[in-house]
Order: C-alpha cells, then sequence, then structure tokens
C-alpha cells in the first residue's frame, strides 16, 4: 500500500525546514503520537474558512518573544489599559516578523529542496515540549515583570493596581491581538478580492501590485475623511466646549491687575476655563508677605482668551496691551508664559516667581487653541510656535518702546506643549540669550528644535538627560535643582551668567523622551542609562519600546513631584537659580504655601 499523503514508507514524517520546531500552522492543534501529519501548508482551496485558524507557528513564536520584551519595563509603572497596549501591539508585530520570517524559510527550503523527516511520534513530542517551552518562560517573565514594576512604582510613588491590573492588561492585550489579527485577514481577503477584479485586464506581474496600490489608496482615503477627520471634529467638539465652560468656585477677579476684572479689556467670559482660572487663582500681595516676612506687590496676570480673538496674532496684540494697561510694564519682570493647547498655565511655575519676586512681576499669557496637548501632538505642531512667537514679539515691542533705563526684565517659560511654542519665538540659542534676561523651559518634547540642536551640541561625555552646554555658562539642563550647581555627575560648572536659562526635565518623563525614531533607533539615553528614577532594566528594542514610552504619556502626571511629566515642588529652585539666587536653599516655606493654593484648584 502506498503511504499516505505527508508520511515515507517508513512511517516517518517529512517538511520543509522552517523557522523553529516543525509546525501545522495551528500550535494548539497537534496531532496524537503516532498519528501520520503532513507538516506541509494545505493547498489554499483545502483551508478552512475560520479566520483565527491557521496560525503561524514561527509567527506565534516571535509575537511571545516580543511579548517578553513588552512586559520589560518602561519609565512609568503601568495601568492595565497601558499593558493592553503594549502587548497586543508588540505580539502583532511579533507576529507579522516571525510569520514573514517563516514563509521566507520555507520558500528557500522548496528552492533548494531541503528536507527534514521525523516520526510522527517525535513531531507530536517536539512541538509539545516547544509550547511547553514558550509557556513555562512566558510565566516567568511575567512575575519577572510584577517585580520590576513594583521597584518602578517605588521610586515614583504611584501604585497601579499590582498583579491583578497586570493580568487584566495581559488578556486585554491578547483581545487586542485578536482583533488587529482579525483586521489583517479582512485586509488580505480584501485585497484577494481587488486582484481578481484587476486580473483580466492587467498582465500577471502587474496584478498584486496594483491591487496594493488601490488598497492603500482606499485605506489612506477612509481614515483620513472617515475616521482622523471625524474622531478629531468630534474631539475638537468636545474641547471647546469645555473650554467655554467656567469653573466651579471661580469668580471675576476684584484685582485691576488682573484680566477679567472690572477695568480690564477682556471680559471674564472671554478668558475660556483655562484662562478663567489663571487669573483668579494664584498668590495676592498678603499671601506673599505671610511667607517672606517682607512687603510685597500685588501680581500682575493678564491674558487673552481664544473666543474673543480666534487668530493668533490679534489674541497676542489683545494681551499685550492688558499688560500695558495693568500696569506690568512698571514691574521688574515680564514673564511671557506660553500655554498648552487648552491654555493652561503651569501655576508651580508662576507662583514660584510671584513669591521669589514679592510679586513684582507681571505674567501675561493667553490661548491658541482647544486641544489638549495629546490632540495637539498629532494633529497642530504648527500653532504653538507660532502662538509663542506672536506673544512674545507683542510684548517685546511694548518693552523696546521704553527707555532703556525703565525697561523691565523680560522672561520667558512654558512647559511640554507651552515649552515647545516659546522656544517657537527664537531662531537659535544666541538668538534666544540675545532677547531674554531668562527663560524656564520644562518638560520639552524631544521635536523641538532649540532643545534638540542644544542636546546635539553638548559637551562630550555628558548624558542626554543632562546635557552640559558651553559648561554650564548660560544655559542648564537639571533633572533636579541640585544639577544647576553641578553636573550630572558632580562636576562644578563655570561661574553662572546672565541671561540664565533652565532646561527642567526628569529622566522618567515620557513627554520628554519619546519620538518617531524609537521605532528604528535606539536613542542615546536609553543606550546611557543614567537617569535616577529609571528602571537599570529599561532597554531598547524595535517597536516595542516607542509603544512601551508612547502608553507612559497618558499619566505621566499622576506620579510624585520629581518625576514622569509632574514638575511642582522644584520649580521653586529651579526659578532661584534663574533669578540667581541659590538653588539649593531652603524654600520649603515657599512650597508649602505654594501646594496650599494649588490644591484649592
Amino acid at each position: 500500500m502506498a503511504p499516505r499523503r505527508g508520511a515515507t514508507a517508513t512511517g516517518h514524517r517529512s517538511w520543509s525546514a522552517r523557522l523553529g520546531p516543525p509546525s501545522v500552522h495551528n500550535p494548539l492543534r497537534m496531532p496524537r503520537p503516532g498519528t501520520p501529519h503532513s507538516c506541509y501548508p494545505p493547498p489554499a482551496g483545502d483551508r478552512s474558512d475560520g479566520i483565527l485558524r491557521h496560525l503561524s507557528t514561527p509567527g506565534m513564536t516571535v509575537g511571545l518573544v516580543t511579548l517578553w520584551v513588552a512586559l520589560s519595563p518602561s519609565l512609568l509603572p503601568r495601568a492595565w489599559w497601558m499593558t493592553a497596549v503594549n502587548v497586543g501591539v508588540s505580539i502583532a508585530y511579533g507576529y507579522v516578523v516571525g510569520s514573514l520570517l517563516g514563509h521566507f524559510v520555507s520558500w528557500l527550503a522548496r528552492r533548494t529542496d531541503l528536507r527534514v523527516e521525523v516520526n510522527a511520534r517525535s513531531d507530536w513530542g517536539l512541538r509539545t515540549a516547544w509550547l511547553a517551552i514558550l509557556v513555562i518562560v512566558s510565566g516567568i517573565v511575567w512575575i519577572r515583570s510584577l517585580h520590576q514594576q513594583e521597584q518602578i512604582s517605588l521610586v515614583v510613588g504611584v501604585n497601579r493596581g499590582g498583579a491583578f491590573n497586570q493580568f487584566i492588561g495581559v488578556l486585554a492585550g491578547v483581545a487586542l491581538l485578536w482583533l488587529l489579527v482579525l483586521m489583517g485577514r479582512g485586509l488580505r481577503r480584501l485585497w484577494r478580492h481587488v486582484k481578481r477584479l484587476v486580473e483580466p485586464v492587467l498582465p500577471a506581474p502587474l496584478e498584486g501590485l496594483v491591487a496594493t496600490v488601490i488598497l492603500l489608496v482606499v485605506l489612506l482615503f477612509v481614515s483620513e475623511t472617515v475616521v482622523y477627520q471625524r474622531a478629531l471634529n468630534w474631539a475638537l467638539g468636545n474641547a471647546t466646549q469645555l473650554s467655554q465652560t467656567s469653573p466651579e468656585g471661580r469668580t471675576a477677579p476684584p484685582e485691576p491687575q488682573r484680566s477679567g476684572s472690572p477695568a480690564s479689556y477682556e471680559t471674564w467670559e472671554s478668558l475660556g476655563r483655562e484662562g478663567q482660572m489663571f487669573v483668579s487663582d494664584g498668590p495676592r500681595a498678603s499671601d506673599i508677605e505671610a511667607v517672606t516676612g517682607e512687603s510685597a506687590m500685588e501680581p500682575i496676570r493678564v491674558y487673552a482668551g481664544k473666543a474673543e480673538h480666534d487668530v493668533v496674532e490679534d489674541a497676542a496684540r489683545a494681551a499685550a496691551a492688558e499688560l500695558v494697561r495693568a500696569g506690568g510694564l512698571d514691574r521688574s519682570i515680564v514673564n511671557v508664559s506660553t500655554t498648552t493647547g487648552t491654555g493652561f498655565v503651569q501655576e508651580w511655575s508662576v507662583q514660584a516667581l510671584e513669591f521669589l519676586t514679592g510679586g513684582d512681576v507681571a505674567t501675561v499669557s493667553m490661548q491658541y487653541s482647544y486641544f489638549p496637548s495629546g490632540l495637539a501632538y498629532i494633529s497642530d505642531r504648527d500653532t504653538p510656535p507660532r502662538a509663542g512667537r506672536a506673544l512674545f514679539e507683542a510684548v517685546e515691542a511694548e518693552i523696546q518702546a521704553l527707555p532703556e533705563a525703565q525697561r523691565p526684565r523680560l522672561f520667558a517659560s512654558g512647559e511640554s506643549l507651552g515649552s515647545f511654542g516659546g522656544q517657537g519665538a527664537f531662531e537659535n540659542a544666541q538668538d534666544m540669550l540675545s532677547r531674554v534676561d531668562g527663560a524656564m523651559w520644562t518638560g520639552t518634547p524631544r521635536f523641538t528644535p532649540l532643545w534638540s540642536s542644544l542636546t546635539e551640541s553638548r559637551r562630550e561625555g555628558s548624558p542626554e538627560i543632562a546635557p552640559v552646554i558651553d559648561n554650564g555658562r548660560h544655559i542648564r539642563f537639571a533633572t533636579r535643582p541640585l544639577e544647576l550647581t553641578e553636573d550630572l555627575y558632580g562636576a562644578p560648572f563655570v561661574n553662572w551668567e546672565e541671561p540664565r536659562i533652565v532646561y527642567g526635565q526628569h529622566a522618567s518623563d515620557p513627554v520628554v523622551w519619546w519620538s518617531w525614531d524609537l521605532l528604528w533607533q535606539e536613542p542615546d539615553w536609553l543606550r546611557e542609562q543614567v537617569g535616577r528614577d529609571v528602571s537599570p532594566d529599561l532597554s531598547w528594542e524595535r517597536w516595542v519600546t516607542f509603544w512601551q514610552i508612547a502608553s507612559d504619556m497618558p499619566l505621566s502626571v499622576d506620579v510624585a513631584p520629581g518625576h514622569g511629566h509632574e514638575y511642582t515642588d522644584e520649580m521653586v529652585p529651579l526659578w532661584a537659580g534663574v533669578l540667581g539666587m541659590d538653588p539649593v536653599a531652603d524654600y520649603s516655606e515657599i512650597i508649602a504655601a505654594i501646594d496650599a493654593l494649588v490644591l484649592e484648584r
């Protein structure tokens, strides 16, 4: 009797050389010992239509390896949904890579007529052992990841749910994987349908290429016009509505030194939610006197909202006019604070400057968008620097119109998207140094051109998280206030000359360190591994690290001060350094006073 297909006359099995152990398409469906079974792929016509069947064993093997990487530490402890995103997209990536490798090895084996023969019992044993190894290693990796998450939680001062949280995240990640597999299979079927439609009119070599181009064009059109634009319009509508909702517990300030007051050119209603909080909050002269024990001035806060000034340049001119009206040019310092997309002004930064100067400061700001920073990162990177430039130039023009002896010192500041936008006012570092008397930039996104050029020009041997520029003569980067007096390794700087520029950035801040090139390139900050609040087990892996750091961003402010994207207590000593004061002195009373005022928000 002739041997059955897939079995030799001696009862052995044969298959083309493949990546990893021999397999059928679904590693979970294994023949019983002694049952002959073919490892060749069945003809296309013999395949079941079940969309989740016939998974590639090489694909699942590499997918599990990327799962192990996805469970490794990132910058911050993960919520369950952060784990889900990491697990789902990482396994999907590994599955695609493994499947392609498996197809290539199978093709190469067929071209070289390379065959290996084992009996069915050995085949079953090999695949069983391989599956067991993968499961055991996955369990060990998961347990180790729990310990690593606990360590990160202790460092940054936040607990995200422990083992149960991570278990739910892994399950949700597997569900996301299945969804991605379904989408991939659906697209492949759609491609085949398109290919059959073009077969009658195209030569065979062009059928696949044309079908691919058609499918890509359709997908891009649907993604842009149906999904992206509708989602963006929905988000914009919600953000606009929220911006026009007055915050609870706030009323128009009575002080003429503030926008929205009876004396102001800008009405209370026109300021928007964030503008109303900015002008109503913060210390008054009596609050500052209670802490410092010295007489203080009433801090000036002026603001222009987007509701009445939809054009960026109009808002900038209105804010500058408010500054002049409120008497801001008579103060010793004018602080131009660029907001995030929604118009948010960093209270810790503004209040630190107000307390340290005894209220002898005027802060001017404006709203240029309704989008929160996350959406602005994706949808609009042109408006923030345009707004930062317009506001700074409008204020600068008012100051330059004064006699030189009467001009206040001009400072610039911003956090996150506000830092990106605020630095857009300057062509380069020399331009900034020639036009400001001091600046404070915190949580600066990596894609900020001025930040990038400074970081790339850092002194050889200084790390990316705390670069040394010109031995600290004017510009100093710091992951903590102590690094305003010495570099990350303890070496002293040269004398700090005016103007003084500070870049505050935490080693664990994903907003600073996330970038698109994480997909394919290991950055210096990961290679150097010198961050004090970053896990030593953090490493770079193509594709996976990109998603890890990206998923860290949404909750990066939900950590203890001094970590992640939470810049609070350290704003006082950082501003002290800019003002020429001792950044390592005791500012605990001011910090406590600001903490009490900010908590009232």
